[in-house]
């Protein structure tokens, strides 16, 4: 499917007024199916659903890993139907909240209160240096914004480079492809962290936690809940890397 179109504008700079083609971004609601009952439906770019669908799963803690997932396939251009080895409940143990990224993302609200975070032990380290110089890859790497202007970018990195890339209109779908890749292909999540173009809040770091991937960077800024949670869960928290400079906002010695 087609994640960007052409459409006509009129464009106005100063005192000229012109026609002009224009591309945008397609935004489509997309059905996941599971254990052939519907779970949910996601508005996002509709590019990568098998691994939209897995991360989605993986963050909703309906699976742990690929192992528990029979068959995973798109269907009729609408929708992913997943067939796992259990069965599961929806999430009605919990209130959840709509959360405060794009699209129809929610977050469980027990699960952010409880305030019990469990630390992620990871040794890995990582050097400024090699940060900002993923950042500028990483911002080449972003084709449909730089084209439209109209997605996120995430990127699940490694002392060795970018790993995995996605974009969506929505900062936690980007995030959900990036680990449903990551899934897929069998990576492991305690050496690698998460790069995000949009802010850094509980919804992403609720999902970069469960995966137990130990840092996020973004060239945006982080929110207090979000802080709240590294703290506890010993996660690193960079924002505003841009250039030749970051903030480090938590747990700051994975960083020489």
């Amino acid at each position: 499917m087609d994640v960007v179109k052409q459409i006509n504008i009129i464009k106005i700079s100063g005192d000229i007024k012109e026609e002009f083609a224009d591309l945008i971004v397609v935004e489509k609601p997309i059905n996941i199916f599971v254990n052939y009952e519907f779970y949910a439906a996601l508005m996002c770019s509709p590019s990568e659903l098998t691994a939209l669908a897995a991360g989605f799963l993986f963050s909703e803690e309906a699976i742990t890993s690929m192992d528990d997932i029979r068959s995973i396939e798109e269907k009729y251009g609408d929708r992913v139907c997943v067939v796992l080895n259990h069965e599961i409940q929806k999430g009605c143990d919990s209130i959840r909240a709509i959360s405060s990224g794009c699209g129809s993302g929610s977050i469980r609200l027990n699960s952010v209160e409880n305030g019990k975070f469990k630390s992620i032990d990871a040794k890995e380290k990582f050097s400024a240096q090699l940060i900002l110089e993923l950042m500028k890859d990483f911002n080449n790497k972003s084709e449909i914004f730089k084209e439209t202007g109209g997605v996120h970018s995430c990127a699940l990195c490694s002392n060795k480079g970018i790993v995995a890339f996605s974009e969506d209109i929505g900062r936690h779908n980007a995030l959900d492809k990036v680990i449903g890749k990551a899934l897929m292909n069998g990576l492991e999540f305690k050496d690698k962290f998460i790069m995000t173009s949009g802010r850094i809040s509980s919804d992403i770091i609720m999902k970069t936690y469960k995966a137990g991937i130990p840092m996020i960077v973004s060239h945006s800024a982080p929110t207090d809940l979000a802080l709240n949670i590294a703290g506890e869960a010993n996660m690193t928290i960079i924002g505003f890397a841009r250039g030749n400079r970051m903030n480090i906002y938590s747990s700051g010695q994975r960083i020489y």
